[in-house]
């Protein structure tokens, strides 16, 4: 029986996983031959989610098991989804409030907040990716923590068998056709980038028409101006975040503290009856489960192919995002077309602020630090060495008092 393993299964906006997993049809004709194990710290959330994806895919045959400890959870595991939040949508509304003192726009992805939130997490991802090579050195370890880049290239750096996985492009083609009025399901596409850094250079129909030439056609009203306006001048269809480095965007406080409030709602009400959905679930749209990672997943256990847009490992420690094709053990990586484009200017720009982010972390120092900062694009530049000291202190505080991977999940 398939043994997958949920790390920060407590989550109480795991629900959204487990309604994903009850609806995909693919997953459902096997579900049968899973073990689901959840794994948590917080033992009353833990036992409602628990209970909840009981009463969901009991009707499949799937064996539910909920654990606070990790190498029980991880024990003869074959798929791990790594969901945890090391410090807690806490260290999240801390790390953004961080950044919006900057003026910065405050992402947990991204810029000086995702750069923090990198440092906060170094040591924990790294013992996290220690005890799974020790514990279920085979598995295929699904990740999901952000900045997903940069947790990702720490847990290959391992020896794991580790890709990341984003909604975001195919969410970014979804709505390129939406707004052609089209079916995004009969089109073939490339994609190119990092994590939340990339874009689409090739969208064609199955008979080889260009949509991109199509980009004129569409409506001139507001919501779709800029987005017709980016596709032609960079030659490529871009992610929602590219507004953030093209000075474009107001600079956003985070959605963190809202996150807690709702987290906590949910959770209550999943304790108090933890057969119903909760029905705050519906305030946050959770996309990445039922586009992403339970797809994905379906396809490592031979349910159905996929066409992934996974993190993975292309030069030296660099991880990109590419378009693969998955099923069972077989990853193969589908060759972009070749294109040209302004957008190579900024990949370019976003390989070089990787690497010094790859270079700040195996070495932290002020200085290493702020060359990644001085790069980023969205942090001011005379507030990179203000931001360059905080992260580092940051990380000094907890490299010299580390907390241990069991008191972290």
């Amino acid at each position: 029986m398939t043994r997958v393993c949920v790390l920060g299964g407590s989550s109480p906006f795991t629900v959204a996983l487990v309604d994903a997993i009850e609806a995909s049809k693919a997953l459902s004709r096997r579900l049968g031959e899973w073990v689901l194990i959840l794994q948590g710290r917080n033992v009353q959330n833990l036992d409602a989610v628990a209970h909840y994806a009981r009463h969901r895919l009991g009707a499949f045959g799937t064996s539910v098991i909920s654990t606070t400890d990790l190498d029980a959870a991880l024990a003869d595991a074959e798929i791990v989804i790594v969901q945890t939040r090391f410090g807690g949508l806490e260290a999240r509304a801390d790390d953004e409030r961080f950044a919006s003192d900057l003026g910065c726009i405050a992402d947990e992805t991204l810029g000086p907040c995702g750069l923090l939130s990198a440092f906060r997490q170094i040591g924990p991802v790294d013992d996290l990716a220690i005890r799974m090579k020790a514990v279920c050195p085979d598995a295929f370890v699904v990740n999901m923590i952000n900045p997903l880049s940069l947790t990702t290239a720490m847990m290959l750096r391992r020896g794991l068998a580790a890709v990341g996985i984003c909604e975001l492009p195919l969410a970014t083609l979804q709505a390129f056709a939406r707004a052609l009025r089209i079916d995004s399901t009969e089109l073939n596409w490339s994609y190119e980038g990092l994590n939340h850094r990339g874009f689409i250079p090739i969208v064609r129909t199955r008979d080889g028409e260009d949509l991109l030439q199509h980009v004129l056609d569409l409506t001139s009203d507001t919501a779709t101006q800029k987005f017709r306006d980016d596709i032609l001048r960079l030659g490529a269809i871009p992610t929602k975040y590219f507004a953030l480095f093209d000075d474009r965007s107001s600079h956003g406080k985070g959605r963190a503290v809202a996150l807690i409030s709702l987290r906590d709602a949910i959770a209550k009400d999943l304790i108090a009856d933890p057969t119903q959905c909760p029905p705050q679930i519906a305030k946050r749209d959770m996309p990445w489960y039922a586009q992403a990672v339970v797809p994905l997943v379906a396809a490592r256990v031979g349910a159905q192919g996929y066409d992934a847009t996974i993190n993975v490992a292309t030069d030296g420690p660099l991880v990109h995002e590419l378009r693969a094709r998955v099923l069972g053990d077989r990853i193969d990586i589908l060759d972009p077309a070749p294109a040209s484009g302004p957008f190579r200017d900024w990949l370019a720009a976003f390989d070089h602020h990787e690497r010094l982010c790859l270079a700040a972390l195996a070495d932290p120092t002020p200085d290493t630090i702020g060359a990644a900062l001085e790069v980023d694009r969205i942090t001011p530049s005379d507030k990179v060495r203000t931001a360059a000291a905080r992260i580092f202190r940051t990380w000094r505080d907890a490299a010299s008092n580390p907390p241990t991977v069991r008191e972290q999940q």
